[in-house]
């Protein structure tokens, strides 16, 4: 496809975005009313045609579900990555100049995190975090400081099958990562794969879904198991199932989430409920999620599933935390995957 069919379908995003500045491009973001913070549209355009009419040398590839132009401009290489949104617009623009060794390394990590405060680096040195452990390994790996930037913040206590992070490859193949890490890394981590991806891949900012599942244990109980699992009692999981389909949609989760958060707008493509044995998963994917939000929202389904009162969509249109008290434990929750 034509790279000036992205450059024209970017022209109309423009043309009907009056104030909004999500796109990231140096070349557009000092177009703003400082006072306002809004985008200057006319001017915009105005440097966007231009632009349009100076570059030469066009390319255009795909990278996950995003697309990467290639370009020159004044003698100098450029690159682009578009992204959509889910209705396959474009909602951002990230641009750099091209360098063309300078490639990211992303792995794809699996943890116990029963040990660990989380993923991300704390404030607090002596709190030990997935983060913490991967960058340390890599300075035994390289004799250099790399930091490193995951696709979610898991919690204290959270588990992932599929965290995914990316880092500066340092010119070093993604084998050779996954080989040395796995023989770096405490046995409670695990690097699952390894891959290269251009300069502009961003691990956190280029997601398109991520899934989550919470499992509950109605068995007995196991002491080896503790911190794997929620273990508690359901009476009726056909009203569960049935809570789970309030959830799909956008909608406002504000009353599902810790702390105070501008943007509490989700969109949850799938939440359903399946039987493994004793073992009931909870399995929710969406465009992302909020601090805790999946956490408060079992609490809550378990909550009803226990009184036999009130509804998860009520809850939802309340936007009102006050409404939802009850947090599941981390033990259940596990990152499943991403997808990019």
């Amino acid at each position: 496809m034509p790279v000036h069919y992205f450059l024209n379908q970017f022209l109309s995003y423009l043309e009907c975005k009056t104030n909004d500045t999500s796109f990231l491009s140096p070349r557009f973001m000092g177009m703003r009313d400082k006072e306002k913070n809004i985008l200057s549209k006319d001017m915009a355009i105005d440097h966007f045609n231009a632009f349009r009419r100076d570059i030469k040398d066009i390319k255009n590839e795909k990278e996950d579900s995003h697309t990467l132009v290639y370009f020159t401009l004044n003698e100098l290489r450029y690159i682009l990555k578009i992204r959509y949104d889910n209705e396959e617009k474009i909602n951002s623009i990230v641009e750099e100049l091209y360098r063309e060794d300078d490639k990211v390394c992303v792995i794809v990590i699996e943890y116990d995190g029963s040990r660990y405060y989380g993923m991300q680096k704390q404030k607090n040195e002596s709190m030990d975090t997935i983060q913490d452990e991967l960058e340390k390994a890599l300075k035994i790996m390289t004799g250099k400081e790399i930091f490193v930037f995951p696709s979610s913040r898991t919690d204290k206590g959270v588990h992932a099958m599929g965290q995914v992070v990316h880092f500066a490859s340092q010119g070093i193949s993604p084998e050779s990562y996954k080989y040395a890490l796995n023989n770096i890394l405490p046995k409670d981590i695990r690097v699952k794969d390894a891959y290269l991806r251009s300069q502009l891949f961003n691990s956190r900012y280029d997601v398109v879904s991520k899934t989550y599942n919470y499992v509950i244990d109605m068995g007995e109980y196991s002491v080896f198991k503790k911190d794997h699992v929620l273990y508690t009692k359901v009476n009726n999981i056909a009203r569960m199932r049935e809570e789970l389909k309030s959830l799909k949609g956008t909608h406002d989760f504000e009353a599902f989430c810790k702390g105070e958060k501008e943007d509490t707008i989700r969109t949850i493509f799938d939440a359903q409920l399946h039987l493994d044995g004793d073992r009931l998963i909870l399995t929710f994917t969406a465009d992302g999620f909020l601090h805790n939000m999946i956490r408060f929202i079992v609490g809550e389904l378990l909550e009803i599933d226990k009184t036999g009162v009130g509804s998860l969509k009520v809850l939802i249109d309340s936007k009102d935390k006050n409404k939802t008290p009850h947090l599941a434990p981390a033990s259940g929750l596990y990152l499943v995957g991403i997808q990019y």
